[in-house]
């Protein structure tokens, strides 16, 4: 479609890559943005804006609706994880922000009657 030179090669390195939280996709679409430049600025182009949206829009929602956290809080607590405790803070971010909304459920909006949860 772009006539992006080692397409298959680089959608393998793709795959395989964005199964590292946080840098395979940055590493991945570093390459994948340099291979594009050698076709022209705006596939480049093209690929970084995909890149971004991708992991600043589609991937906090599916991880969001997997762990019943919004994408927005997903973003944040990935981006204060990471700053904070490194690779380590951006990969336990996640599940710290879903127990703190638990938490924060089940202070603020107590069950009814005691023994009983709440449901959704």
């Amino acid at each position: 479609m772009f006539d992006v030179p080692f397409a298959l090669l680089l959608g393998i390195l793709v795959a395989l890559l964005d199964l590292i939280p946080v840098v395979g996709s940055t590493i991945v679409g570093v390459v994948v943005a340099l291979v594009a430049l050698t076709v022209s600025l705006p596939v480049a182009a093209a690929t970084v804006v995909f890149r971004l949206l991708e992991d600043y829009v589609l991937v906090p929602r599916i991880i969001g609706r997997a762990v019943d956290v919004p994408a927005l809080v997903t973003v944040v607590a990935v981006l204060v994880g990471g700053a904070l405790l490194g690779m380590i803070g951006a990969l336990v971010a996640i599940p710290v922000a879903a127990a703190l909304q638990l938490l924060a459920e089940e202070v603020l909006y107590p069950p009814a009657r005691p023994g009983m949860r709440r449901t959704r």
